[in-house]
């Protein structure tokens, strides 16, 4: 932590240089001469713990004027995009927020100006920062002192004493009634304290334990920021975990409490489903990070980055995938011939992932994105079974690229942490592993090279055979393109001879 002078009341002074951005000129350049900006909560907190600055930067800044003029006026100077957003509720002290993002690759910054009101500013500022969500977070300090010549004494305004608690470890909330007038801050609590390694206070916990429900009231979108944001933590399977300890995950996804009830998977599974779920998140947490030992660099290289709702990647759909690959399984429990099984629970698993998405309000991209990781996770074991029975052949190498590609890396990735969360013998965890390597060589021998484009149309088929429209015209056309993948037909010619063969066989 940085060095911080104590004194009576909610000041204190630092060094302004560790609170200074360079974009902080540029929003005094923009912002009129008789009005002020302070920045406010992470941004001061993160400086005043010593925390690198990272990738994904953000500010949130409380200015004296219109924000929305402020915000138009810094994004066109700096060449950011600009969108803004209303709070809806009485008690919204803040209720117009307008954003302003830069794109800097890697680097990402977000500013949130919104506007602060009073005939003593000073008392405006205390009654905003007493308002938030906690102690951590409800510091402030002034635009100007950090860009003036006396910037070292910077003053930070602390009303409940956030900075003593970060000097003891510890994220308290400000208020229980704080938490209740904006559940979402639940959430956030939790990922904070992860975040920044500190321990939540124990009344916050028992206001989870009493008032948990309360999320279930929050609009779905905000939900899911926040369930994104802690997704994007490398460490977010901890944060998952407390989170249905405490009851809250129940409570986002009440498709969750049931899998309390299947406390046997039968073979390959030596945990109950819930334990499972959450050993799996955990798993593919380090398996995203030693990733190489997998995956070849081609197939990596593209991992994250796909733009998920703004500010999110790829990775985050991933782990919600994780989470939700054996949501089926309890409505698909049966026991058959004295074994446990869950026939079709991936299928089902997919349906219930869309209605999770329609429910969160997540984009059409990423739900069909999820869904279909859901739907096919299971895919790589049987694949495995198959080269184990040497019955793996090109036409099922093939057939997997064609309907996975884009999720390959993932699915290879979430079959790895699926393994190592059933405890996988030695043996499975290589042979698994010997069939991502098979697969991707056939993809870069073969399938590479094979014609993307079917050789031969539907009208094509029906003009050369003489046959009218109708289902057997499908299945030439499909045994063709299965050839065409399998490297058997490889021109326009072999293909009309393929095609002759086929429907003379057919019709002996």
């Amino acid at each position: 932590m940085q060095e911080v002078i104590f004194e009576k009341g909610i000041k204190h002074t630092a060094h302004g240089l560790n609170f200074y951005l360079s974009y902080f000129d540029d929003i005094a350049k923009v912002l009129p001469r008789e009005d002020l900006c302070f920045v406010v909560g992470g941004w001061v907190r993160d400086r005043i713990l010593g925390e690198p600055v990272g990738y994904n930067i953000d500010v949130d800044l409380l200015v004296t004027c219109d924000p929305t003029k402020v915000a138009k006026e810094f994004a066109r100077l700096v060449g950011g995009e600009y969108f803004e957003f209303e709070k809806k509720g009485l008690l919204i002290k803040r209720p117009t927020v307008a954003v302003v993002i830069l794109r800097l690759p890697p680097y990402k910054y977000r500013f949130d100006f919104a506007q602060i009101k009073g005939k003593d500013l000073e008392k405006a500022l205390i009654e905003d920062l007493l308002s938030r969500d906690f102690t951590a977070n409800a510091m402030a300090i002034s635009i100007d002192d950090v860009l003036s010549v006396g910037a070292k004494q910077t003053i930070i305004y602390d009303p409940t004493k956030g900075i003593e608690d970060l000097q003891e470890g510890k994220l308290r909330p400000i208020s229980l009634k704080n938490l209740e007038e904006d559940p979402v801050r639940i959430l956030r609590g939790f990922r904070l304290a992860v975040e920044k390694n500190l321990e939540l206070t124990e009344d916050f916990y028992h206001f989870v334990r009493k008032k948990g429900y309360l999320l279930s009231k929050v609009p779905g979108e905000r939900i899911s920021l926040e369930l994104f944001k802690i997704l994007r933590h490398n460490q977010s399977a901890k944060v998952i975990r407390d989170l249905y300890q405490n009851g809250v995950l129940e409570v986002i996804f009440p498709e969750f409490s049931r899998l309390r009830e299947v406390k046997d998977q039968g073979e390959h599974h030596i945990y109950p489903l819930d334990e499972h779920t959450l050993r799996v998140l955990s798993a593919l947490e380090q398996v995203i990070e030693e990733k190489e030992r997998y995956l070849s660099s081609d197939l990596s290289k593209n991992l994250g980055t796909m733009q998920v709702h703004g500010e999110f990647s790829d990775i985050e759909l991933l782990k919600l995938a994780a989470l939700f690959h054996d949501i089926a399984k309890p409505h698909t429990f049966e026991i058959r011939n004295g074994k446990i099984t869950f026939y079709n629970h991936d299928k089902l698993g997919a349906k219930m992932v869309k209605e999770i998405g329609k429910r969160l309000k997540w984009s059409d991209t990423a739900t069909e994105f999820i869904s279909k990781l859901v739907e096919e996770h299971l895919r790589p074991f049987y694949l495995r079974e198959s080269l184990r029975k040497g019955q793996l052949t090109d036409k099922g190498k093939a057939k997997f690229w064609k309907e996975c590609e884009e999720i390959s890396a993932h699915l290879f990735l979430h079959a790895v942490a699926d393994a190592m969360a059933s405890k996988d013998t030695e043996e499975d965890m290589q042979d698994l592993i010997k069939t991502i390597k098979e697969l991707e060589t056939y993809k870069k021998e073969k399938y590479e090279k094979i014609p993307i484009k079917p050789l031969l149309t539907g009208r094509d088929i029906m003009e050369i055979l003489g046959l009218p429209e109708g289902p057997q015209i499908g299945k030439i056309k499909k045994s063709l393109e299965d050839a065409q993948m399998e490297g058997i037909v490889k021109t326009k010619e072999d293909a009309v001879q393929f095609i002759k063969k086929f429907i003379s066989q057919t019709q002996n």
